[in-house]
């Protein structure tokens, strides 16, 4: 039986979806640009640029590094901070037309807590993107996601102060993400987001200097999509809550190869920085893809 032709999903989370396209982390703002201009209607979720406890403007510029096949990025976090978030964007996103999901990034497991418990007092948000890609600041700068032990530890402490759904979005730069995924899971995840961006790097080689000022960053391209594939497939066998995909996505097939993998949901990042209209042109699609199976 093909999980894809069978029929694509209509709800998640108990969410009615349009169809299983949703929007990356990180490449939407927090929705509203979007849903002015009317692109929404074909996006099952919006998840949020990340909120961190303090305001952040971001790594210096450059960046952001177009290599002609794939983006590097160094945006570094950048977003208004918790207290504007509570003051001004969630009222503002209450009118949202499709449902906002909150990516949490922060530098400690009390932090997640302490954060997500003062979100919960404001919004009508439907859930929950906890990102475990941050440096941990409590490990020396490592990143919470590359050990599974860390990973249960911030998603319990996230479990702790909120009823709603949450995903824990997975970082593929070390570690073991399967052992990661059943942690989540384990520790009380309703979903899994597979995965982050790729560590990448540009360099000049006359100069040697890096086109990042930070140098290295996150690199996202469509060519990535196989690596994305193999990781869904496997996750999507060790865990039994939904695998959110995300990552080299950029044409309907990509996305129904993503579902057929094990998705139930798939993000889409890089190519709706550049193409704003891409979920619905992925919507349409797909709908000719399947009338023709």
């Amino acid at each position: 039986m093909n999980p894809v032709t069978e029929g694509l999903p209509d709800s998640f989370w108990g969410i009615p979806v349009p169809g299983p396209v949703a929007l990356a982390s990180g490449t939407c703002g927090f929705g509203l640009e979007l849903d002015a201009m009317g692109l929404l209607a074909d996006v099952a979720l919006v998840f949020s640029k990340a909120v961190t406890p303090e305001p952040r403007d971001g790594n210096a510029p450059p960046r952001i590094h177009d290599t002609g096949y794939g983006l590097l990025n160094s945006i570094g976090l950048a977003n208004p901070g918790l207290d504007r978030v509570l003051s001004e964007v969630l009222p503002a996103a209450a009118g949202l037309s499709r449902p906002l999901v909150l990516n949490v990034a922060c530098e400690s497991v009390s932090a997640f807590g302490s954060t997500v418990a003062a979100l919960e007092a404001g919004g009508s948000h439907a859930g929950y993107e906890v990102n475990v890609s941050c440096p941990n600041v409590e490990a020396g700068g490592m990143a919470f996601g590359v050990d599974p032990a860390a990973v249960a530890s911030v998603t319990r402490a996230v479990r702790r102060e909120t009823r709603r759904p949450i995903t824990v979005k997975l970082t593929p730069n070390g570690g073991d993400m399967v052992s990661a995924a059943k942690a989540a899971e384990d520790s009380g995840a309703d979903a899994v987001t597979v995965c982050n961006t790729f560590l990448g790097m540009k360099l000049d080689w006359r100069t040697g200097r890096p086109a990042l000022a930070r140098g290295a960053g996150g690199y996202s391209s469509p060519a990535l999509l196989p690596l994305v594939v193999a990781r869904v497939w496997q996750v999507g066998r060790a865990v039994r809550i939904p695998v959110i995909a995300s990552g080299g996505v950029w044409e309907p097939g990509d996305v129904l190869e993503l579902l057929a993998a094990g998705a139930s949901l798939v993000q889409v990042g890089t190519g709706l920085l550049r193409r704003p209209s891409l979920p619905s042109e992925l919507a349409a699609g797909i709908r000719d893809l399947l009338c023709g199976t």
